[in-house]
């Protein structure tokens, strides 16, 4: 599961009842958006434009299933831009919803063993969150249980009737939805059956998102193990000496075209040409063969071998 899609809309629905757990108990929620930054290709996950007292000030919101190397120089790329675009004071919290992940996240840059710039970033690790604490705080913070340690399948329970109580319409669906994929990480899908009600779930627009989207990944992934068995096909048939060396980088290939490639040109090359050719887009050497045989050249034209 991608963290991003629910934790991004979650906040979209119920950022009020997650103040708490970002810093920002007190504060007004002037907006909620996904913020373009014009000179990045991606866009950052969620900003939180609040007021506390007279100031203003954006809480940028990173999700990430788990820590990844390289999450303190975007964080803090994003904040800089974030500050820039908005001229605001910029806060960033990172929800990780998976351990590993550390307690806080800073990027610094030190010249001569000291630290001439250092920028923190607050962390949110869902495995920390009380379940209970959650539930009081409202239906936003009670869909974010599911990753918890403390979380029991009773507490989730808990937390859907009350979503169902406190929501209503596609708002209800939605979070429930939440709280089941998050709920994945500790529960099979019996399990979170029995406790959330499937059919309030998948009138959701994030269910129906789910479904074309799973539609579309099988279809592409029909594709390409139809381009892959028929380039298997080809290899076995027009170079068997060397099969046991090209099915390998065959099967662990997952571009479509390049497979397509390799199909096309199965029937055209002769062995050694092949199986150079498949190595070499495939970022590996040739080698020996286990064998100690030399690729021959193509037995094209001849029968078959049973």
């Amino acid at each position: 599961m991608d963290a991003d899609r629910p934790l991004k809309e979650l906040f979209r629905l119920r950022a009020r009842d997650l103040l708490a757990l970002t810093g920002d108990a007190g504060s007004a929620i002037v907006s909620t958006q996904v913020a373009e930054l014009p000179s990045l290709s991606r866009r950052v996950d969620t900003v939180l434009r609040l007021r506390r007292g007279r100031q203003s000030y954006i809480r940028h919101l990173e999700f990430e299933m788990r820590y990844r190397k390289g999450l303190e120089l975007r964080c803090f790329e994003y904040a800089t831009r974030l500050a820039i675009r908005f001229r605001v004071p910029v806060l960033t919290t990172v929800v990780l919803v998976e351990r590993p992940g550390p307690g806080e996240l800073a990027y610094r840059e030190v010249l001569g063993g000291r630290i001439v710039h250092e920028r923190r970033f607050d962390v949110v690790r869902l495995w920390e969150l009380d379940p209970r604490r959650a539930l009081r705080l409202g239906p936003g913070a009670a869909a974010l249980i599911g990753p918890a340690d403390k979380t029991t399948l009773p507490l989730v329970e808990r937390a859907a009737r009350k979503i169902q109580r406190e929501t209503e319409g596609v708002v209800q669906s939605d979070l429930l939805y939440i709280l089941q994929a998050l709920g994945r990480r500790r529960y099979t899908a019996r399990e979170l059956a029995g406790v959330i009600p499937k059919e309030t779930v998948m009138a959701g627009s994030l269910w129906a998102e789910a479904v074309s989207k799973g539609r579309k990944e099988g279809r592409m992934e029909g594709r390409m193990e139809g381009a892959r068995e028929v380039c298997l096909d080809l290899a076995k048939q027009h170079h068997p000496d060397v099969a046991d060396r090209v099915v390998p980088l065959i099967e662990a290939c997952s571009d479509i075209e390049r497979l397509h490639e390799w199909a096309l040109q199965a029937p055209q090359l002769a062995e050694a040409a092949f199986l150079k050719l498949l190595t070499e887009q495939s970022g590996r050497t040739s080698g020996p063969s286990g064998h100690g045989r030399t690729p021959r050249p193509s037995r094209r034209g001849k029968p078959k071998r049973p």
